[in-house]
């Protein structure tokens, strides 16, 4: 698994700022591990070309003791050359992974505060979306209240008289007029409004 499908994997967000910041640092250590790898690779092979040279100088009829030892010296060099190289190549793989690791955890980060941000958004919504709803009861019941309070209004009907009027809503027929300013509480007329005090 390349170190950007382990990226992906890591990533679970849908910014895609964030995603791509990490794609490019991932893709960056990846490539500095393959450099290393390959300057490492060049030198494991330069050393054993070197190490296969001395072992045919010293493979030879005519070679003195002194290229038999310089051909062993080459190939365990080439052997030592080798296994650097390995272990190059695994610190850049491991190099290449840390970056990796270290965007992936700042790609998380971001999509934590960024879902943070949005955690307290919707809870200031709520919250003024609360009060509003408090607001509006509060008026209701001051409407409510206000209503309650307010005189009743009547239209006389053909036939009525202010005494039958005041006694269906308990209140004295000489209050009546008084509040509407009749002057003869045996004179109202249809349609006429009479307000009933509470």
């Amino acid at each position: 698994m390349s170190v950007w499908d382990k990226i992906k994997d890591a990533l679970t967000t849908d910014d895609a700022e964030a995603a791509d910041e990490a794609r490019k640092e991932a893709e960056e250590a990846q490539a500095e591990a393959d450099k290393a790898k390959v300057e490492a690779q060049a030198r494991a092979d330069e050393a054993r070309r070197k190490a296969d040279e001395a072992a045919n100088k010293a493979g030879l009829p005519t070679a003195t003791d002194e290229e038999k030892a310089q051909a062993d010296q080459a190939r365990q060099d080439a052997e030592a050359e080798a296994q650097k190289a390995q272990e190059e190549a695994a610190a850049a793989d491991r190099k290449a992974d840390e970056r990796a690791q270290r965007a992936i955890e700042k790609a998380n980060a971001r999509k934590e505060k960024r879902q943070e941000e949005r955690q307290e958004a919707r809870e200031e919504r709520q919250e003024e979306r609360q009060e509003a709803r408090q607001d509006a009861r509060q008026e209701a019941r001051q409407d409510a209240r206000e209503a309650a309070h307010a005189d009743e209004v009547y239209t006389v009907k053909s036939g009525d008289t202010l005494s039958e009027i005041g006694a269906r809503h308990g209140v004295d027929y000489h209050v009546l007029a008084r509040v509407n300013n009749i002057d003869n509480p045996d004179l109202i007329f249809p349609g006429q409004k009479i307000r009933i005090p509470k």
